[in-house]
């Protein structure tokens, strides 16, 4: 026998509006003791609201998408898990998808949450469907973009500070006195990869240092292509005496090449790497990193997203910032605290 909003009522002694307004937290307010008592006629008849009736009536489905570039990648992984926790305290449930860099499974994605009438998305986007971004813009669903710009798409925007982090880690290095430094970077069709080779760049002129594009090499944003590009780098006559790494996937190419090589860290090659994965801290030596608070990433999102779907904001698009800080370790300064 299916339990009715009605039978919660009888059981509480209150009216089906109240119960009501307790699951639907409003939109009238409800006295506490009152609360508790249709709360434990709800648990003790096992009643489950029809969210299916309750998205007709309000229009809203209480879930939101988050589109990925891959999964794999730890830092991306720990932001859809924050931004999972923050919205599950709203009330929210989450579809967690992954384009895995693929514009045909973005859009495969895209129209599926369109489909499932999704209160708002987060991207990561590959940047290549404009037209399909623009359609979910024109549907009137809300778009929050994660460290990635998409020309033409005007929708609220999360970004690392990727030139700062870069120039940092840069800098640090031509402050340790190295000449020749080898940059291996995410493609330059990404906001990332252009920022972080700015960031490169800025550091390099500041130390007096010219740009070498024989140091320089861009990959895709797939783990593989770390290791042939390191190689290259590696390769160069006379090769570079430190490296920084545009991601910590194309990292694990580099840190392939080392152990082969027998190259010692930073004896024979110094290495700096954007994105603070959190096994850099114990292996030997430890791996200096540019770290971004995913924490911090994700709770702008929330927050501007969920601005967006309560129509507590309806201006122009806003771009959150979010600052870098850079990890000092033993791949790059030997041993700390010597």
């Amino acid at each position: 026998m299916t339990v009715t909003r009605n039978d919660v009522a009888k059981l509480a002694g209150v009216s089906t509006a109240t119960v009501s307004y307790v699951i639907n937290n409003g939109p009238r307010p409800v006295a506490e003791e009152t609360r508790h008592r249709v709360w434990r006629a709800i648990q003790q008849l096992d009643y489950h609201p029809s969210t299916i009736a309750r998205s007709l009536k309000t229009r809203k489905t209480q879930t939101v998408g988050i589109i990925i570039s891959d999964i794999l990648n730890p830092i991306l992984a720990a932001i859809a898990k924050n931004i999972e926790d923050l919205v599950i305290q709203r009330d929210y449930s989450l579809t967690l998808c992954n384009s895995d860099e693929s514009p045909e499974r973005e859009q495969r994605w895209l129209q599926m949450l369109l489909g499932r009438r999704v209160d708002g998305i987060v991207l990561q986007p590959t940047g290549a469907n404009l037209p399909a971004l623009a359609s979910v813009l024109a549907a009137g669903e809300q778009l929050v973009l994660i460290d990635r710009r998409v020309p033409g798409v005007n929708a609220d925007c999360v970004l690392f500070d990727n030139e700062a982090g870069a120039s940092a880690g840069v800098g640090h290095l031509a402050a340790l006195g190295h000449t020749r430094i080898g940059l291996l970077n995410l493609s330059s069709a990404v906001t990332p990869g252009q920022m972080r080779l700015a960031g490169y760049q800025r550091a390099l002129r500041a130390a007096g240092l010219p740009v070498d594009a024989r140091l320089i090499r861009e990959g895709s944003l797939k783990a593989q292509d770390g290791y042939a590009l390191a190689g290259e780098l590696l390769d160069v006559s006379p090769p570079p005496t430190a490296l920084f790494v545009s991601s910590n996937r194309l990292a694990q190419g580099v840190l392939q090449q080392v152990k082969e090589r027998r190259l010692r860290m930073p004896d024979d090659l110094a290495l700096c790497v954007f994105d603070d994965v959190g096994y850099y801290a114990y292996v030997s030596p430890s791996i200096s990193a540019v770290f971004c608070d995913e924490r911090h990433v994700a709770e702008r999102c929330v927050q501007f997203l969920t601005d967006r779907i309560s129509r507590s904001y309806d201006g122009e698009p806003r771009t959150a910032l979010i600052p870098c800080q850079l990890r000092i370790r033993e791949s790059s300064a030997g041993h700390i605290g010597a």
